[in-house]
């Protein structure tokens, strides 16, 4: 092993905190930046193993990897990366760049590097292996992924035999005490990569996603197995059978998942919603704390990403399956769907604040429906969508000529992730639709104030405007003119501000050589990221893609 690291403290502890010869490990050389590494690299082929600072001078870490081709090419020698918190981008392009691990500098200690430098030692010796071990090696991960399916699509009350056999099976890994199970769902739009038009490859984004994964559980010491149920869903199966307590259980568990959606979030880039069975015992109930689980992750759809969610926060979701539960939502569905009925026949009307109230009549109702399955909450909005869809029809309006993006809306309804997010495009929506049907007269229903407010915004859109400048120059407080803006034109002040923007930024597009970057400015956004985020919260396309798409078409 190589040990490279700009500071002679960090390699001094890297040399004794751990009894390398116990491991097999000899380090038998340091090296105190890439460029010195590379030298040493490029003269000896007998280094297996590189413990990689990333932030060094003259050639630092990634320079080092990408200077390197083996390490690329055949995973030799075998990379693991030391960062700092503030290394979270570098930390994925290594990962693209062949390194199999990461360590962060404060986590450095035995328990934390130990696992990491382990898995490192079997990539090593799966090198070695020949091609008929490796095979082997494959059928049982087979083995294993198809059992792991069983336990969480079978359903013991109605096919026990099967489902005891998939149990039985699980016990070579688990055992059959205080079994747990989390499902960690990833948020679709949240990644880099979605946002700016870039993409990982899936296997590269899964890969990053497992290994950051893998290394707190076994870091920790956590009994587990990790299946992979689509691109979005992972499903890890625990045991603490060592364990007697239910709060040390508890401690082990809070801290292993606050730490994985902290990584994931930081290392991989993406959001994540963990949902986290109670503790149970026996084999047939792996299905039941499956279920439990994949309905707690969910319920990222009312509460948003970046949350651990345990049955004791969510006490409400037992109401649902109850009779009385089911009976509630019954009602409120045929509520759900005569105010939808409602909105449709308010658009058809010339003042804007019949429709916007029916609208908010049916945001207090959806308050009613935390704990529901976001696909059942999904036909409340289907009921809406046919009602918008007549109301189109009537008019001879296209779902296209409102925008677009809008020529499959259904479809596009269910790419959404969160409540709010559907609220808030639906509502767009309507405005769009008002405006379509009663165009330029609708102005004269305005209030000077709005209509002042408005029309200043009209021509100024661009530059760096504000509800508190705007108000201050029509004379009334914010959150007056913020009210009058919503129910005047169906949309609050700042989703207004942003429409313009995205339209004036979908114009450019239409003309070659206008760079993204160029573009966010001349519409007013200063900055790249936040104008790709709000460009794609708007069309539901990122910028690059959207330009992609119009040109090829």
């Amino acid at each position: 092993m190589m040990i490279v690291d700009d500071e002679p403290l960090v390699r001094l502890a890297l040399l004794h905190m751990i009894d390398w010869d116990s491991m097999d490990i000899q380090v038998v050389v340091e090296a105190e930046d890439g460029m010195e590494a590379l030298a040493i690299l490029e003269q000896h082929g007998d280094i297996d193993l590189i413990l990689l600072d990333i932030e060094m001078p003259r050639l630092n870490g990634i320079e080092l990897l990408r200077a390197h081709p083996a390490i690329i090419q055949k995973r030799r020698p075998v990379a693991i990366m030391l960062s700092a918190y503030s290394d979270y981008s570098y930390v994925r392009e290594a990962f693209l760049l062949g390194a199999i691990d990461f360590i962060v500098k404060s986590d450095m200690d035995e328990e934390h590097l130990v696992p990491v430098v382990l898995k490192a030692v079997n990539e090593l010796r799966t090198q070695e292996t020949s091609t008929p071990v490796v095979q082997r090696a494959d059928e049982e991960i087979d083995r294993k992924s198809e059992i792991l399916r069983q336990l969480i699509s079978l359903n013991p009350q109605q096919d026990e035999s099967a489902y005891v056999a998939a149990g039985a099976g699980i016990l070579e890994w688990l055992e059959e005490s205080n079994q747990l199970v989390a499902v960690i769902s990833i948020s679709q739009g949240s990644s880099e990569a979605v946002r700016t038009g870039r993409s990982l490859k899936d296997d590269q984004t899964q890969r990053f996603i497992m290994q950051s994964v893998q290394t707190v559980l076994e870091a920790m010491s956590l009994k587990h197995l990790f299946y992979e149920q689509s691109q979005s869903q992972y499903v890890l199966f625990c045991s603490f059978a060592a364990f007697r307590s239910e709060s040390v259980i508890r401690e082990k568990v809070q801290a292993a998942f606050s730490m994985i959606q902290t990584r994931l979030n930081q290392y991989v880039n993406v959001s994540v919603s963990i949902g986290i069975s109670d503790l149970d015992s026996g084999l047939k109930l792996w299905y039941r704390l499956y279920q439990q689980a994949a309905h707690l992750a969910s319920m990222s759809y009312f509460a948003g990403f970046n949350k651990v969610f345990y049955p004791e926060s969510c006490m409400e979701l037992g109401k649902y399956g109850t009779e009385s539960g089911t009976e509630h939502a019954r009602k409120l569905q045929v509520t759900l769907k005569t105010t939808g009925a409602g909105i449709a026949q308010s658009l058809e009307q010339s003042n804007a604040q019949l429709w916007t109230k029916e609208f908010e009549q049916m945001e207090l109702l959806l308050g009613q429906t935390w704990g529901w399955r976001p696909q059942d909450v999904h036909t409340a909005f289907e009921d809406l969508l046919w009602e918008l869809g007549g109301l189109l029809y009537r008019k001879g309006i296209r779902w296209d000529d409102l925008d677009e993006a809008l020529q499959h809306p259904f479809e596009y309804m269910k790419s959404l992730e969160t409540l709010d997010e559907t609220k808030t495009w639906l509502h767009r929506i309507c405005s769009q639709l008002f405006q379509h049907i009663h165009g330029k007269t609708s102005e004269d229903h305005y209030s000077s104030v709005v209509l002042l407010a408005k029309q200043f915004l009209d021509l100024h859109y661009t530059e760096d405007v504000n509800l508190t400048l705007i108000s201050e120059m029509v004379g009334v407080s914010e959150g007056y003119l913020s009210k009058q803006f919503t129910k005047e034109l169906g949309c609050n002040f700042i989703q207004y501000l942003t429409n313009l923007r995205i339209e004036e930024s979908k114009r450019l597009m239409k003309k070659k050589g206008n760079k993204i970057t160029y573009i966010a400015e001349a519409v007013g956004y200063l900055n790249v990221e936040h104008f790709s985020r709000m460009f794609k919260k708007t069309t539901g396309y990122s910028p690059k893609l959207y330009r992609d798409s119009r040109m090829n078409g």
